[in-house]
């Protein structure tokens, strides 16, 4: 054996101690809470189904390039409004808690109008621009509640829960419609023509993350998935990526640098005695 080839061995061997690609964990141990209404929709062949029989860890464990499943929190907000209580999914992230939720109308209440502004700056086309400076974001956002519009928002499918190993971001996905221009101008006909031809809007998921407050996320912005729900050929073509810093995992043990001196001073002398018993 060459010197030379000990010695490129030997950073090969370094270099994989110490550059380990990032890895991502996924939500362990998830568990349906609350008013447990939900619906589970599993993933075959580019298209979801509802099934609820289907197991929490197999339709989470996709990620922003390859979503599949979801699960929906408190679907029937959208029917019975928020009567019906919360639903959540928990689990736990490297050991750290998390919980994600359905939204009430006191959560709309603490957010709610921001959102609504953020929205239109999002969604309105000029003609709604113009609509938007006459009548105002107050009047607007007070049509927006009287015609149901917190509900529709307020039950998030979640396809993924992931955090990554090395920055600590945690990233959840919500599955939605790349193009929601037609679904929010179904449940809105007074805004179908004051929309931009391309809306995209997540539903919002409230998140409560180990001991921190409680936060809510949502998304203007939304990747195609090559996936349809196979009852509308609409539902889950987008996902909606979104994430916050959490906390990072306990530091995995690698060996010391005079450990791996030592390694290479061993087999130098493996080596030299080689060496010396075949001169």
């Amino acid at each position: 054996m060459k010197f030379a080839n000990l010695v490129l061995g030997a950073s090969l061997f370094t270099a994989g101690m110490f550059t380990a690609p990032a890895m991502a964990a996924s939500l362990t141990n998830p568990t349906i809470g609350g008013a447990e209404d939900a619906w589970f929709y599993d993933y075959s062949d580019g298209h979801t189904f509802r099934n609820d029989s289907a197991s929490l860890d197999s339709l989470l464990q996709g990620d922003a390039s390859n979503p599949m499943g979801n699960v929906e929190l408190f679907p029937s907000s959208e029917t019975v409004g928020f009567s019906g209580g919360v639903t959540s999914l928990s689990g736990t992230l490297n050991g750290t808690s998390i919980k994600l939720e359905s939204l009430t109308a006191s959560d709309w209440d603490v957010f709610g109008q921001r959102w609504f502004s953020k929205f239109l700056d999002a969604s309105l086309n000029e003609a709604g621009h113009n609509t938007r400076a006459m009548l105002g974001d107050d009047f607007l956002y007070g049509e927006f509640v009287a015609k149901g519009g917190r509900e529709v928002f307020s039950d998030p499918n979640i396809s993924y829960v992931n955090q990554n190993d090395t920055t600590g971001d945690v990233k959840i996905g919500l599955a939605g419609h790349y193009n929601a221009r037609d679904r929010i101008a179904t449940a809105f006909p007074d805004l179908k023509d004051l929309l931009k031809d391309r809306v995209q809007a997540s539903e919002i998921v409230k998140v409560t993350y180990g001991e921190g407050v409680a936060q809510y996320l949502w998304s203007f912005s939304a990747t195609a998935t090559s996936i349809t729900e196979k009852g509308d050929g609409v539902s889950h073509s987008g996902n909606y990526e979104v994430s916050f810093r959490g906390d990072l995992p306990p530091a995995q043990a690698v060996p010391e640098p005079a450990s791996v001196v030592s390694l290479l001073a061993l087999g130098g002398l493996a080596v030299a005695a080689k060496r010396k018993v075949t001169a």
